[in-house]
């Protein structure tokens, strides 16, 4: 991976026929597994010393185009924090700033900012002030977690900032004020940044054909970021439908107008209702509007998590709907044993081939014929 000029990364990766990733020489690490830097972006090449055989190798594209816009929202994100927190940032830090990926604020803590490193992708963090946070510091996001955001922000304790990508994560206080609603004890700015060009350099079968695709991923990994790929490639093509359904408005911004991040693709936000003194995500719902009412080919979902989630990607599946999706996780086999989610991959089931069976009672026999003795 090397740092462009004007800012963003090139990284190069492969991945050989048994699904693992390698390294060429000047990689970073052992034989095994991480990145790669084969000569040229999507050749196909036969390495000898790791098994199998590469299949592909990319270059990640850079965010050099729309580093314009990425960093113009990151001021409206700047805005809002303190005083001292703002100007370190812009004054010791200026030059990381494309680099930014969490700033994090809590009552009797240091403010840190948390970086990417652009070589090798680890988080790191750093200190903003050398002091503790203050309720007056956390006060500065009150606007932000005003009655219009109540709902949401007790069923996700995240929100997201009018006209941008960024992303608002609260912590509650486990005590309530007089309205029965739990103040804001800190707050974890996450940045959101616009990658184009993803898919055409990483996955570009993926846009042409016409399967499903579930995307597993660790928070953090880029899901989203590709979930708005999706949606601005495929909304090229006038002859279909695309269809966003935005669970925690990630994909398409918290606005009343989609951010121009995903194209022409029909944005469906999703809100919280309030029941028995509970909230409810109401993301299968709006699933099965945009099914009835937006005629789609194609629909977008992102962090799919419970039981009644699945069964509407179920339902729009058999409906022959083209579905892309999102889940956390670590791996398949991860994904595979979650009794919620594992009917995304179409379930695993247990079954015993004729060998086995076999085996088996040959063990039975001769079990019973010791106890016969």
């Amino acid at each position: 991976m090397s740092r462009l000029q004007g800012g963003g990364y090139e990284q190069r990766m492969s991945v050989d026929s048994r699904g693992r990733g390698g390294r060429g020489r000047g990689g970073y690490g052992g034989d095994r597994g991480g990145y790669n830097n084969a000569r040229g972006a999507g050749s196909y090449r036969r390495d000898d010393r790791q098994p199998g055989r590469i299949l592909r190798t990319w270059d990640v594209p850079s965010m050099r185009s729309r580093d314009e816009q990425n960093l113009r929202e990151l001021e409206t994100l700047l805005l809002q924090l303190p005083a001292p927190v703002r100007a370190r940032l812009q004054e010791q830090y200026s030059d990381k700033l494309r680099d930014l990926n969490e700033i994090y604020l809590q009552l009797g803590r240091w403010p840190e900012a948390v970086f990417a490193n652009p070589h090798t992708g680890q988080l790191y963090r750093e200190p903003l002030a050398q002091v503790n946070c203050e309720q007056s510091d956390i006060a500065l996001f009150a606007e932000m977690f005003s009655k219009t955001h109540t709902g949401s922000l007790l069923a996700t304790r995240r929100i997201g900032i009018d006209g941008t990508l960024h992303r608002l994560s609260v912590i509650l206080s486990h005590r309530t004020n007089s309205e029965g609603v739990p103040s804001v004890i800190g707050v974890t700015a996450r940045v959101g940044k616009t990658v184009e060009g993803t898919l055409d350099s990483l996955a570009p079968d993926l846009l042409q054909c016409t399967g499903s695709v579930l995307l597993i991923g660790r928070p953090n990994s880029g899901k989203t970021t590709c979930l708005r790929e999706f949606a601005r490639r495929l909304s090229e093509d006038k002859n279909q439908i695309v269809v966003v359904v935005d669970k925690t408005c990630e994909i398409g911004g918290d606005g009343i107008v989609p951010h121009p991040a995903i194209g022409n693709a029909r944005w469906l936000p999703v809100e919280t209702l309030k029941k028995d003194g509970q909230m409810f995500n109401l993301q299968h719902e709006r699933m099965r509007e945009a099914v009835e009412n937006q005629s789609p080919h194609v629909v977008i979902v992102d962090e799919i998590s419970s039981a009644t989630e699945v069964e509407a990607i179920r339902t729009m599946s058999q409906r022959g709907i083209r579905i892309i999706a999102a889940v956390h996780g670590g791996t398949l086999p991860m994904l595979l044993h979650d009794p919620d989610r594992a009917a995304l991959t179409g379930g695993c089931h247990t079954v015993r081939t004729r060998f086995d069976a076999t085996a088996l009672r040959s063990v039975a026999g001769a079990a019973e014929w010791r106890g016969s003795e």
